[in-house]
Order: C-alpha cells, then structure tokens, then sequence
C-alpha cells in the first residue's frame, strides 16, 4: 500500500508499512477556532519545558475530549498554552499532569539528562497519543519534513527521481523495490524499471533498513544527485545516478485493452486534480471507441474528498456519494454533482486492501449505487474525514475530525468495503498498469498473471 510523502521517491515513512497505511480523505483546513489554554502546573515547569510539551498538552487535552464525544476547541498554530478546562473529561487533568510528571522524571533523573533530545521526546509523545486513539492511518502526526512533504503529494508537484517503492523480502533482509516508474522523470531517463531492487544509497548498504529510512537516504533537494545499486533479473548489479529535479506526478493513466472495446482508467491518489485528472480519461476513452471501463483503485490510499466527490460523479448519476457525522453527531448528505460522464454504461471497479479512504468512498458510491461489482479483496477500513492543525514548529496533526459512511449508510472504520466478487492476487503476480498494456497482443493479454484484472475483464464483458 503506498501512501507517498514524496511519489517521487517513495511513501512517506511515517505512514508506509507493508502493505502501507494510508492517509486522508483530508477535508479543507477548517478556520482557526479559540485557542485551548493551558496554566502550567504550581510544581514549576521550566518556560521552556512548557515551549516543548505546549502541542503535547493540548492534544492530550484535545483527544480526551474527541474520545467521549465532547465538543471542545481544537489546537491550533501557534502553539497554545494549555489550560485546565471544563470541557473536558475529569479526569483529563490529572492524565496530563501524570505526563508532566513522567517529563520531569526524565529530566530530574536520567544519568544522561544532558544528552536527551527534548524535541525528540515531544514527538514520541505526540504520536504515542495519536496511536492510542485508534484512528489507525488518519489521526496522526507529522513533522515538520514530512507535513511539508505531505502537501507536496497532495499538490502533485514533487521534487525527487520519479519512482514509487514498495518493500521487498531479501536474502540477506529487507529492502525496496521500484513499484512504480513515473513517466518522463529523471529515474525513466536513468534507465531503471519496475522490479529494480534498491541495494545501496550512496554507497551505503540499505538492505537491512526499514523503508522509510531507505526513502529518507533517496530523497533530497532540487539538482542534487543520488546514486543506487540496482539489484535486476538478468544483469550484473550496476550504479545509476540520478538527478533530483521537480516535475508533476501524473494522477490518473488509461489504455484501451487490446482486442477489446474496454478501457482501463487508473487512479494512484486522490490529489489535487484527481477528478480532473478521471474526467479526462473518461473521455478520452469514449472517443477511443470504449464501451466498458474498469476503474483501478488498488493501491490508491486517499487524498481531498472533494476530489472523490468528484470522482464519484462521473460514475453515479445521483443520490448520495457519502454521508458524514461530526462529533457533535450532525450528519450531513455529500450528494452527486449532476452531469457525469460515465453514469449508464459498464464499469467495474477494482479494489485491494491498499485502496482506502478516498478512493473507499468512491468505490462504496458505486457498489452502493448498483452501478457496478467491485472486483478484488476487501478495502482497507478507513473512516474519517481529516482536518488539519498546524503546530508551532511547523509540525501538524491530521485528526478526524468527521465519521463517514457510504452512501446507503454502511460503516467502513476498520470494516472495509467486501468486493462483489474476491479475487486475491497471487504472490508471484505482476498487478497490471495501463501503460503495461503497450505493444501487447489478445493473447498476451489473456496471459497475464494480474487474475483480479483478467476477472474484472469477464465480469465486464457479462455486465455489456
């Protein structure tokens, strides 16, 4: 499952497991509402002890009342003070002092307190208690780097290579591989291809070290190089070195299946364009003689929601895409905008369990729509909208800040999306991209190990 931080070289290594964690939808940044206030404890915390733990506090503060269902204010940039309030659960109090405590501990008591990374220890706070919500993949944390990194994803303008990874099993531990080589970027001119195995980074071997510390070494700033090893099937392990430059991902990619009168469209994220992006490829494809699409979702781990409404509408002809609950329990319809341009003809969608968030929402619009079966294995489960709260430091919080169901009111939050019919691909299997199908024959077609994409083409041709 993949989740970029920066598509240009990989998932962000906050978020990226095997399969990844995904994030979003993320609702617009919502106005900045009152500021939680804090008074530091009688017990003396130091002013700069306060400068630290102000964000810890106020989430902590912030979450204890988001558990229960309680309104209260969230936090917001510049980092609050954080005050005793009646908004919030009782024993909220005594919780946070409790941290304070533990942070005073450390400080007074560790042999090598002058060795401890302050704003080391504010993080790890901070994401212990996102972690402990349960949100799993959407309330979370990000620093600084990687909230930036973030919106970079979310804006489609990156800075790196040009490839996405996914981790790999080797022989002597684990590593990355290229899962996706982006068009026309600096990577595709260097030579590398889909499988490629990463071995080393600047010279340094990265094959015992978790992805996102791989991501972390590829990744750096415009016109500066990297070289990797590259491990490939069939040829001595070589040296490539790459430039890093910006360029702009590619959304959404189509072809028409050869010998057949059935376009595939396939949407990577949920970013800024995304319905632009579908909108395009529909009609491309219908002007390419296309009387049956397959949607492709697998791998596509969410983004802005209004992109998916948008998505959403040129499937469904009307009704409701999803409904969302805000803490207070207020539901609201997110309806249909009329005027798509796939609403009648076949479609089929495919899902796998790296397909989440955004891309369940529209994926539960239309199976709940009837306008298609949904092929594949069980989505991945998420179920809130994200807002937006920017630290003091330029670190931020994604919170959920809104529950959401499909359309005919069905819970997705650690349920997931059942396909109509399952197919689990195989371990040894190759997923298809639409630009695989390039210079293939029928036959070559028929012969592809990707069996969620073959069946998604026979349930097709029996819905025509």
């Amino acid at each position: 499952m993949t989740e970029p931080l920066d598509p240009a070289v990989g998932n962000d290594p906050t978020l990226v497991t095997e399969p990844a964690v995904p994030a979003a939808p993320i609702a617009p940044a919502p106005p900045a509402p009152p500021i939680v206030r804090f008074s530091p404890p009688k017990s003396g915390v130091p002013r700069a002890l306060v400068a630290v733990l102000a964000p810890v506090l106020a989430i902590v503060m912030f979450t204890a009342g988001l558990a229960t269902g309680q309104a209260t204010n969230a936090p917001t940039s510049p980092a609050p003070s954080v005050a005793a309030g009646s908004a919030y659960p009782s024993d909220a109090d005594a919780q946070l002092a409790l941290i304070v405590q533990a942070w005073h501990e450390l400080q007074d008591n560790y042999v090598d307190a002058n060795k401890l990374d302050n704003q080391a220890l504010a993080y790890a706070a901070i994401r212990g208690m996102t972690d402990a919500i349960g949100d799993t993949g959407h309330t979370m944390f990000f620093t600084a780097a990687e909230s930036k990194a973030m919106d970079q994803s979310l804006s489609g303008t990156f800075v790196g290579i040009g490839v996405q990874v996914v981790s790999v099993d080797l022989k002597a531990g684990t590593g990355v591989k290229i899962g996706v080589l982006i068009p026309n970027t600096p990577a595709e001119k260097a030579g590398l291809k889909r499988g490629d195995v990463v071995l080393k980074v600047d010279g340094t071997d990265v094959t015992t070290l978790a992805t996102d510390a791989i991501v972390s070494k590829i990744r750096g700033p415009e016109g500066t190089d990297v070289t990797l090893t590259i491990q490939r099937a069939g040829v001595a392990n070589f040296d490539a070195t790459i430039t890093r430059r910006k360029f702009d991902l590619p959304l959404s990619s189509w072809a028409m299946v050869p010998g057949q009168d059935v376009a595939i469209i396939r949407l990577d994220s949920f970013a800024s364009g995304a319905g632009k992006a579908v909108t395009d490829a529909i009609a491309a494809a219908q002007k390419a003689g296309a009387k049956g699409i397959i949607l492709d979702l697998r791998g596509n781990p969410g983004g802005y929601v209004n992109e998916a409404v948008i998505v959403a509408s040129q499937f469904v002809p009307d009704g409701v895409v999803y409904q969302s609950t805000d803490r207070s329990g207020k539901s609201t319809d997110n309806n249909v905008i009329p005027g798509g341009l796939w609403t009648r003809e076949p479609l089929v969608v495919l899902a796998n369990a790296d397909s989440a968030s955004a891309a369940e929402i529209v994926t539960g619009a239309i199976k709940d729509a009837g306008r298609a079966q949904v092929v594949g294995v069980k989505t991945f489960g998420t179920g809130t909208v994200l807002g937006r709260f920017d630290l003091a430091d330029g670190s931020s919080l994604r919170i959920g800040i809104e529950r959401w169901l499909t359309r005919a009111g069905h819970p997705i939050w650690h349920e997931g999306i059942v396909p109509d019919v399952a197919v689990t691909l195989p371990a040894t299997a190759t997923e298809l991209y639409p630009n695989d199908l390039q210079d293939l024959t029928a036959a070559q077609v028929a012969a592809l190990s990707d069996t969620q994409f073959l069946k998604a083409l026979e349930v097709l041709k029996s819905a025509k």
